[in-house]
């Protein structure tokens, strides 16, 4: 960046600023009222616009206006006497990049200067902006290239037409309602009805009656009859997610539905038969509720014919790029927001995350961000990150690498179910070897 407008009525302050900025190295350019200020701007000469509010021939806030609709992406700092909280906001909302008052604080002003010359920076080195961008936003898209991903999608494809239970694993915040969809809509499915229900938000006996109806004069308040998520997914896909958190009365329902694809309404007596795929989901370690007791063993072997593990976004780090196009263009799409190029600063940043929220944490950042953003460029600033790392750090224990290598193998074991071959490759060893380890330390399956 290297030519100035300055747009001000006190010749004195013009003055001050100019020999200021030739100093920094600037090119300047100066105007003495609103109309000049719009006709110099617009030429296309000028890299930047420090703007008064208060101006002869025509209003600061008009020339704003005018600046923004002629070159959108043409940087302005509002700098005004009034520093009030309504020119602020005004002048933010209108597009300007920043706001100062009077007297001028040199520092702050060459931190505008600043922001301003990596919002050209990066204009200048981003490709132009797609003609109509709404055009790259596609609703339910799973974004994602890495080889973790790409397992993902060959499963999908696998099992989209079959009819076969499926059970998805993630943390919170990776897409697992995301992959239920692609499961549904990608396959043979894609006509029917897709019923979604959080187990985890409703009571009890509220999720009973929920997904298997229930008959008129069932309960206080039934005052008529009323059909299930499972009628309702008749032909189609049920997909029931925080499935961990069903209580153990309903998952006797569960596991007989499965079984024999029939079920009777809340109160009722009547068998009803229904034709619903079940896709499952969750963020707990089931295996672990099997030993206390909390989930029933044959359930789980009746959810997990199919299992997607879908990867948190920190195994996955080299997806981000494509992840922060996607939601740009999602949140443009929603929000009628202009941010369409990333600094590559902000990038750096967001590579550099924990993201213990996975993908919705990013997807939440990202719209914070474009909110906080004028103009088209998104930097650094913008951002704001949670930088705790979620849950309480580890005690340190003192053991042999014997025993912490045995606890090792039976955490992961536990985490793949007992998948000798997924476990084998995380822990970077071969199945032989894993099969030696579990011989050597006598270390226990709870499936047999």
């Amino acid at each position: 960046m290297k030519r100035i407008l300055i747009v001000d009525d006190d010749p004195a302050l013009r003055r001050t600023l100019e020999l200021i900025l030739i100093r920094d190295g600037y090119t300047v350019e100066t105007a003495a009222d609103g109309a000049a200020g719009v006709e110099l701007g617009t030429a296309g000469e000028v890299d930047l616009v420090l703007l008064d509010l208060r101006l002869p021939k025509m209003d600061g806030f008009d020339v704003l206006r005018e600046l923004k609709r002629l070159r959108p992406t043409l940087p302005v700092i509002v700098i005004t006497a009034h520093d009030d909280m309504e020119t602020a906001i005004e002048a933010i909302r209108l597009g300007a990049l920043d706001h100062l008052g009077k007297p001028l604080d040199l520092g702050e002003l060459r931190d505008g200067i600043r922001r301003a010359a990596e919002v050209v920076k990066v204009l200048r080195t981003a490709s132009d902006p797609p003609e109509h961008p709404d055009r790259e936003f596609t609703p339910h898209l799973i974004v994602g290239r890495s080889r973790a991903m790409k397992t993902v999608f060959k499963t999908i494809g696998a099992v989209a037409d079959s009819a076969a239970t499926v059970l998805i694993h993630g943390e919170s915040g990776t897409g697992k309602e995301l992959v239920a969809r692609a499961l549904h809509f990608k396959g043979k499915y894609r006509a029917t009805p897709f019923v979604p229900v959080t187990c985890a938000a409703l009571a009890s006996t509220l999720l009973e009656s929920e997904l298997f109806g229930h008959e008129k004069g069932a309960f206080t308040g039934a005052h008529q009859t009323k059909a299930g998520k499972f009628e309702m997914a008749e032909g189609g896909t049920l997909f029931l997610d925080e499935i961990s958190e069903v209580s153990l009365d309903v998952q006797v329902k569960l596991l007989r539905f499965l079984q024999e694809r029939e079920f009777e309404r809340v109160g009722g007596t009547r068998t009803i038969k229904a034709d619903a795929r079940v896709i499952a989901a969750t963020n707990r370690n089931l295996t672990t509720m099997l030993a206390d007791g909390s989930f029933r063993r044959d359930l789980y072997y009746r959810l997990r014919v199919v299992t997607i593990e879908v990867p948190p976004l920190r195994e996955r780090r080299d997806d981000i790029p494509l992840l922060v196009n996607f939601f740009l263009a999602k949140i443009r799409h929603e929000l009628h927001r202009t941010v369409e190029v990333i600094a590559d600063e902000a990038m750096a940043v967001l590579l550099d995350h924990p993201w213990p929220g996975n993908v919705r944490e990013l997807e939440n950042a990202l719209r914070r961000a474009v909110l906080l953003s004028p103009g088209r460029v998104l930097l650094p600033e913008a951002l704001q990150l949670d930088n705790e790392v979620e849950g309480p750090q580890l005690p340190l224990v003192l053991q042999s690498l014997q025993a912490m290598e045995k606890h090792h193998i039976e955490n992961v074991l536990t985490h793949t179910g007992w998948d000798k071959s997924r476990a084998a490759k995380i822990l970077g060893i071969s199945r032989p070897t894993l099969n030696k380890r579990i011989r050597e330390y006598a270390i226990p399956n709870p499936g047999r």
